[in-house]
């Protein structure tokens, strides 16, 4: 026989049925798989999480490491745009209307 156990932290009661059924909850979205169909957290081999879930992980994590790296572009950008303000190389006449060309058509 199984043992159930009442789960209140995601704001639903969800009857988990685990022990000897082969089943565990992911703890993502609460679905009830077959343990083969989770994944295992390697450190934490008590965290199993199904596959829609690990997918929506990684889309989650990989749009954070973007704006990550946005922010760290933007950055550079600005500093750089700073020291060409600070030297006066956007008034020089060569270079001049190409860094403020550049300017202008920046995405940020």
């Amino acid at each position: 026989m199984a043992a159930y156990t009442r789960c209140e932290q995601r704001g639903a009661a969800v009857i988990d049925a685990t022990g000897q059924t082969g089943e565990d909850t992911c703890w993502c979205c609460g679905r009830v798989s077959s343990k083969d169909a989770l994944v295992h957290l390697g450190n934490h081999p008590e965290v199993s999480i199904c596959i829609n879930c690990v997918h929506f992980l990684r889309r989650r994590a990989r749009d954070y490491q973007a704006t990550v790296m946005r922010q760290r572009l933007r950055g550079a950008a600005e500093s750089i745009r700073g020291e060409v303000m600070a030297r006066g190389w956007h008034q020089r006449p060569v270079i001049g209307p190409a860094l403020q060309w550049l300017n202008r058509h920046m995405p940020w």
